[in-house]
């Protein structure tokens, strides 16, 4: 029986470098090395598009701009290419394309528009605080310091040391600016006055998968406030929209990679 071999994310990582050229190599590389660093020795036959779309998640959570993920997408669709998944990962990937001037074509269909109140959870409220208070008091000060030794250092033949932290100091700053603006304009919902029996935001749900027969548990929470490993589903996530204003009791069905997958809402508790 022939052994099994294991091909890391960081192996194909290197050969889609290689496959790279000039310029287009310097850029693409920038945003796939923090992609490689997430993932490094992960076995990339290992894949699925619940990790890609979860990466995704995490990454725009961070205030990156969905196009700055079109590296990974070339990386994904690569590796498919050359036979290392059997999935093209890359079409999980999806870019929010800006409306550029005269775009009248696409209407507002890929405008983003911020609006004027952001409901959160007194809990959610309280984690995003904390969040910003770390940004500025802790990562701030790090990154300084890291680009301080980076600029002392008296290799300057990649620098590569430099443009990460310059690049982390952008992540942070934007991810600053976001939270400063969400908090500003927060309503934290009054979890006091909610419906009795209909689903709502804050709220606690029991759904049981009737194909499977599993039960999972989650709390329903504004985009901002998602975290699936904690319970935590955004509304604008596929099962969010399914469960909000339904009643225990009720069936819904939700679209997933493998297919449609029907539930029953078993519990909503305040």
């Amino acid at each position: 029986m022939s052994e099994v071999t294991t091909v890391t994310v960081r192996e194909v990582a290197g050969r889609f470098a290689s496959s790279l050229k000039g310029e287009e190599r310097q850029a693409q590389l920038q945003e796939l090395n923090k992609f490689v660093r997430d993932f490094d020795q992960f076995d990339i036959a290992r894949l699925t598009a619940e990790i890609v779309e979860k990466y995704q998640e995490g990454q725009e959570r961070s205030g990156a701009d969905s196009r700055r993920l079109e590296p990974i997408k070339s990386f994904l669709m690569f590796a498919h290419k050359q036979g290392f998944t059997d999935i093209n990962y890359g079409k999980f990937i999806r870019i929010r394309r800006a409306n550029g001037r005269g775009g009248a074509r696409g209407g507002n269909a890929e405008r983003v528009e911020t609006p004027q109140h952001e409901m959160l959870t007194a809990e959610g409220f309280r984690r995003l605080q904390e969040e910003l208070d770390n940004l500025i008091n802790v990562k701030r000060p790090e990154i300084a310091r890291d680009l301080f030794e980076a600029r002392i250092d008296k290799d300057f033949r990649e620098n590569a040391p430099f443009d990460a932290a310059k690049q982390h100091q952008a992540e942070v700053e934007a991810r600053i600016r976001q939270l400063q603006a969400i908090l500003a304009r927060a309503e934290i919902i009054d979890e006091g006055r909610r419906t009795a029996d209909r689903i709502v935001l804050g709220v606690r749900v029991t759904i049981r998968d009737i194909g499977e027969d599993d039960v999972i548990e989650y709390t329903l929470v504004s985009p901002n406030e998602a975290n699936p490993r904690e319970g935590r589903i955004s509304v604008a996530s596929p099962v969010g929209r399914a469960v909000i204003d339904r009643r225990q009791g009720d069936e819904i069905e939700v679209d997933a990679p493998a297919g449609k997958v029907r539930y029953r809402i078993e519990s909503v508790v305040s």
